[in-house]
């Protein structure tokens, strides 16, 4: 393990410490992410920053260093052993360092209690202080319930499932929580947000039970880490303001009526996100990425050491192909924001509209 910050141990400061874990591949983003919750962070806090590497080159380290202002950050440096994680279910996007903040309790020193994990494809709006001082109130883990996939089977815990069931992600993201004696109306989390109590943690042994529960019931893991997550927290975590952790997924639906909100609480997330999470495969640095704030994404990222880097278009043939795709998806998005903006202006405002336009 190195340090860039002095040896002086600074855990006990009452300033938040965030957790993020990355790779070669992911340090953009990094550095987008913890520039952006730098700049938004209260004028008289300072950022502790704890990153779990696998693979992180000493310059890549220092270039994220450099992208950070020292006035305002301590970071330290942990590097994972590569193999950890061997035997986790991986796929898609994600490989072995998503699962990085299962082993929290063991990597980070025993004196550390509470920590704010946090994905390294996220934008921060909002001042993570507040989230550092929200209270825990007993639970293991707060986290935002996900937009996609609310419960464990929205079927059943989603009064308006006739109408917002065909645009979810998935209806039962724990496909067996029965044989697991969950019940079906408890929420599912999104674990790219987390606050997170490790002395609760480490007492329960709770790393060692996600563990075992990938491994005992490998077929059914779906999204990874938040499948052992939400298996093994079921019924012991809190969820919390879900601005802040504002998923893709909210602009898929066409409506308030059609979402898992009520209108205020979709209206919030929508419009004024504390943090944007760029939840699908279709990331901002990347050719195919149609979300409408992506363009905040680039905003930080042009106050890092990255600044004015931008995807190539037609680097290769595979990006060509991806750009065509890319068009194809714009088409489809364009109409289904074009059918939101008709509906919100056929609806009668809410009292949340009428009290702001006062």
């Amino acid at each position: 393990m190195s340090r860039s910050s002095s040896e002086v141990d600074y855990f006990d400061s009452p300033d938040p410490v965030v957790v993020l874990a990355a790779d070669e591949k992911f340090a953009m983003p990094l550095a987008v992410t913890v520039r952006s919750a730098i700049d938004n962070l209260a004028s008289d806090r300072v950022l502790n920053v704890v990153v779990l590497g696998c693979g992180l080159l000493d310059e890549t380290k220092q270039r994220l260093e450099g992208s950070w202002p020292e006035s305002k950050r301590k970071v330290r440096w942990i590097d994972v052993e590569p193999n950890a994680l061997a035997d986790v279910p991986i796929s898609g996007h994600v490989n072995q360092v998503a699962y990085y903040r299962i082993l929290m309790p063991r990597l980070l020193p025993n004196k550390l209690r509470r920590v704010i994990y946090l994905d390294s494809d996220l934008v921060i709006r909002g001042d993570l202080s507040a989230l550092w001082k929200t209270c825990m109130d007993g639970s293991s883990c707060l986290a935002v319930q996900d937009v996609a996939s609310p419960f464990l089977d929205a079927s059943l815990g989603l009064p308006n499932f006739d109408k917002c069931g065909p645009h979810l992600g998935a209806t039962t993201p724990v496909a067996n929580y029965r044989e697991l004696g969950l019940d079906g109306r408890l929420p599912y989390l999104n674990s790219g947000v987390l606050v997170v109590d490790l002395e609760t943690w480490r007492e329960a042994d709770l790393s060692n039970q996600m563990l075992e529960c990938l491994s005992c019931h490998r077929q059914h893991v779906r999204w990874w880490d938040q499948y052992a997550l939400n298996v093994v927290l079921a019924g012991k975590w809190r969820p919390i303001n879900p601005r802040w952790n504002q998923g893709s997924h909210i602009y898929v639906y066409r409506g308030w009526d059609e979402s898992p909100y009520d209108r205020d609480t979709h209206d919030n997330v929508r419009n004024d996100p504390h943090i944007v999470h760029f939840t699908t495969r279709h990331k901002p640095w990347k050719i195919s990425c149609l979300h409408p704030r992506r363009g905040e994404f680039f905003k930080y990222l042009d106050r890092t050491e990255w600044a004015g880097w931008r995807p190539g278009w037609y680097r290769s043939a595979g990006n060509l192909l991806e750009a065509f795709k890319t068009q194809q998806r714009r088409a489809r998005f364009a109409r289904r924001q074009l059918q939101y903006a008709i509906k919100q202006r056929l609806m009668p405002r809410s009292s949340y509209e009428l009290e702001r336009a006062a």
